[in-house]
């Protein structure tokens, strides 16, 4: 992080802890603990774009192109105050974040706000949720001159994507959990693996897991119930 310019140092009253978190792949996930900060952080009331409107937007497209922006909230700059209150407390030392760190209550608001602002005029053929974006068109030629517009929005604006994880020109993408193209709209395959390999329940109390269901008073109390 201190190589790609995302802290510095500190000297901050301010301090949280540093919690690490494993990945799917095996990796380490570095994540501060704000837990403290965000209970005397003011609420920032932007409002989080619904995924299944999201969804329904791309139901008659036939081609997609997904793009995923390259640690999404690193690319938003802190002001100086906001960089001492960031601070977290590691073995080395006190360091602070340069830009945006994940976990900072109103993150997800203050980067939902700089995508919106920055697809605004392209609604009609330019999603996205947070640092995803997706561009859906019903023409080839469409589709093929709206990418560009929004790669050149966010090259204009220094922002960069992660070319490995962008899927460009696709009749089926993968989309906040779905399976979208073609007209058809499917949950992920591994979304619902824990209710389709779930074991045929054969009683009532083996059922409720499966729906969702709480405890009733005739499983607390069997004698009280008629």
């Amino acid at each position: 992080m201190m190589v790609l310019g995302v802290i510095q140092p500190s000297a901050s009253p301010w301090a949280s802890p540093v919690v690490l978190v494993s990945k799917k792949d095996g990796s380490v996930r570095f994540c501060v603990d704000y837990q403290k900060l965000n209970a005397i952080t003011v609420s920032d009331a932007y409002p989080m774009p619904r995924p299944d409107e999201l969804l329904d937007k791309l139901g008659g497209a036939r081609y997609f192109t997904t793009m995923d922006l390259t640690k999404g909230y690193w690319q938003v700059p802190l002001d100086a105050d906001a960089r001492l209150k960031s601070a977290f407390i590691t073995p080395l030392g006190l360091y602070e974040f340069l830009t945006l760190p994940f976990g900072l209550k109103g993150a997800p608001a203050t980067f939902q706000r700089l995508v919106d602002q920055l697809l605004r005029g392209m609604e009609s053929f330019a999603v996205a949720y947070i640092d995803d974006i997706c561009v859906f068109s019903q023409t080839w030629e469409d589709h093929v001159s709206q990418v560009r517009q929004v790669l050149d929005q966010l090259q204009g604006s220094g922002l960069t994507i992660k070319a490995e994880k962008c899927k460009v020109g696709m009749a089926e993408v993968s989309y906040l959990g779905h399976r979208v193209g073609s007209s058809r709209l499917k949950p992920e395959p591994d979304k619902v693996e824990v209710i389709r390999d779930w074991p045929t329940p054969h009683t009532k109390s083996r059922s409720k897991p499966l729906l969702g269901w709480q405890d009733t008073t005739e499983d607390l109390c069997p004698t009280l119930a008629p």
